[in-house]
């Protein structure tokens, strides 16, 4: 095979796991790196449709059933940790700093910025994206594409 049709292949979100395991995630992290069920929906203080998602959590929850949502911080500014606050605990996943520092280095490799959200299988691995600000309707499109 290719390399040009592997590419092809692995599409855009497994970049995303190459990356981060390029970034030095320790050994045995590859599968079950992320909350299995859940899509998680990063947020930062600067980003405007992060905020607007955020007053949509409740509906976004509805949608993505049976999946979990779980709003994790896009950096570590006293800002962002202070528009977490409003977000029940339940619904946060705080992975440890040095974790979130390449999950945000691999984020913007990979997209324009925020808003961006992933899905995450029952065993913890990436299976869809979106790059759009969600709502419950994609929210629902974004876990369908996981539950086949």
């Amino acid at each position: 095979m290719s390399r040009r049709s592997a590419a092809v292949i692995i599409g855009p979100i497994k970049w995303l796991g190459i990356a981060l395991l390029l970034l030095g995630l320790p050994a045995g992290a590859e599968t079950g790196r992320y909350p299995p069920g859940s899509v998680l929906l990063f947020v930062a203080s600067w980003c405007a449709p992060c905020h607007a998602e955020l007053a949509r959590l409740p509906a976004i929850a509805r949608g993505a059933r049976p999946f979990r949502v779980l709003v994790v911080p896009f950096d570590d500014s006293p800002a962002t940790r202070s528009m977490l606050d409003a977000v029940p605990e339940a619904q946060r996943w705080r992975p440890e700093r040095e974790m979130q520092r390449q999950l945000a280095r691999a984020l913007r490799a990979e997209t324009s910025g925020l808003p961006f959200s992933m899905a995450v299988d029952g065993d913890g691995r990436e299976c869809g994206s979106a790059r759009l600000g969600l709502d419950a309707a994609r929210a629902e499109a974004l876990v369908a594409g996981c539950v086949r």
